[in-house]
């Protein structure tokens, strides 16, 4: 009889445990990865536990590095709906740590675990101002110094132009809307697909499909022709991109906002597009001036633009990493994971399509580029006058991870051509001179 009364007695408690422990009643936004850059810093925890008696239950917070991350007090805050604690935190060193969050709930003399959540990643950055303002500290002797030698470049572009290529583009605009379809929808959406396979957060998946919807550019009729592309398709595939980029990023940054579950408005940066399509347009129809009025002159310029735009692009790709430093220290594997896949992606879209409709290989090349050489440092724009510091310097860390992996992508790929194209020469002349024994 004893046995049986001490067998109801538990089993009402047991099945209460084991309902509680298949509830979850805390909630954190974003318990991935947290980013603290201040010195004083909070976590919000959300509980919709019921309390058994008037504030009984509390928080416990245990952090595994106290030299980086230590704990002030937690604060509660009871509603009709749920209670918040605010959990206040002050950092000491920069590094990495977990946290564990444990619901406790007093019942009497005995406490009882309501949950835990268990290794929420800290990542503690110390710098006085935001991730962006801090990452841009470049030499400016080096910027002064670029500057004229990329108007110089674009000038020297113009001067190589060949006004033909415009009129079949006009007659015949396959590559340009290739492009277009590619930039704009294509891409995009692979960029939304992606982020969601790896489980991105929201505002670094929103960084990953505006990066993936900005139109051509990263300096795209360089590297054509350096490949040995169409570099004056390229010209005009930029200069339209861009233009469409007026209408499709804010019709994309709205789409997948929505789908996201992101809300605010979202600026668009109308005027850094403008500029960006003025800072092309200006300088090459000077230099297509120059071939018609100085040819003697437009004929020097010819001749230094190959290795004027190698000097470039190592250039450029040394900016992209100096300005990128910082928010690499942000980045985890899937953001650099597709970094890597969202260029590729778009250079191997652009070549099939074009293949497919069995254009010029020049005009293969040029799609291929434009479509993978994206201008993200307009969806960084976008990003930093969107959204609210924290979520920024998280969105921000996709269009820099993308642009020095295409950067780093596209010199591979001239690398390899150019040891290629020189291994084959060396053959045929290596042939020529038997043939000739």
């Amino acid at each position: 009889m004893i046995r049986k009364l001490f067998i109801l007695l538990l089993l009402p408690v047991t099945i209460e445990e084991a309902r509680m422990s298949s509830l979850r009643f805390l909630n954190i936004e974003k318990t991935e990865v947290l980013f603290f850059t201040k010195t004083e810093e909070t976590i919000i925890v959300s509980s919709s536990y019921k309390d058994k008696q008037p504030n009984s239950s509390h928080l416990f917070v245990k952090i595994e590095d106290p030299k980086i991350l230590q704990m002030v007090n937690v604060t509660k805050k009871i509603s009709s709906d749920a209670t918040n604690f605010t959990i206040n935190l002050v950092t000491d060193e920069e590094g990495e740590t977990n946290v564990t969050i444990q619901l406790w709930d007093s019942e009497g003399r005995q406490e009882r675990l309501i949950e835990e959540i268990k290794n929420v990643k800290v990542k503690v950055l110390k710098q006085k101002d935001s991730l962006l303002q801090a990452s841009i500290h470049i030499d400016r002797n080096i910027l002064m110094l670029i500057l004229p030698l990329i108007l110089l470049n674009k000038c020297a572009f113009g001067c190589k132009i060949e006004l033909q290529v415009f009129q079949t583009v006009w007659k015949r605009p396959l590559p340009v809307i290739l492009g277009a379809v590619t930039q704009f929808f294509l891409m995009p959406f692979c960029g939304f697909l992606l982020s969601q396979i790896v489980a991105l957060r929201e505002a670094q998946a929103f960084g990953v499909v505006m990066t993936c919807t900005c139109p051509g550019g990263g300096g795209g009729y360089l590297f054509a022709l350096l490949l040995d592309g169409d570099f004056t398709l390229a010209i005009l595939m930029t200069c339209t991109s861009t233009f469409l980029a007026l209408i499709m990023m804010p019709v994309n940054s709205y789409i997948y906002s929505k789908i996201l579950g992101l809300s605010g408005t979202f600026h668009i940066p109308v005027s850094k597009i403008v500029s960006t399509l003025l800072f092309i347009l200006v300088p090459v129809s000077i230099g297509i001036v120059i071939k018609r009025r100085i040819p003697e002159k437009a004929s020097f310029l010819e001749r230094i633009i190959r290795p004027l735009s190698f000097i470039l692009m190592f250039v450029g790709i040394y900016l992209t990493f100096t300005v990128g430093l910082m928010f690499l220290k942000t980045d985890n594997l899937e953001v650099i994971l597709l970094g890597l896949l969202v260029p590729a992606l778009g250079l191997l879209f652009g070549y099939s399509f074009a293949k497919v409709c069995m254009l010029p290989l020049p005009v293969c090349k040029t799609v291929a580029i434009e479509s993978g050489m994206l201008n993200s440092f307009l969806a960084l724009a976008i990003i930093q006058l969107s959204f609210p510091q924290s979520k920024a310097n998280l969105a921000s860390v996709a269009p820099f991870t993308v642009a020095m992996c295409s950067g780093c992508e596209m010199l591979l790929i001239i690398l390899v051509y150019k040891a290629k194209k020189r291994c084959i020469f060396f053959l045929q002349d290596k042939r020529k001179r038997n043939s000739l024994i």
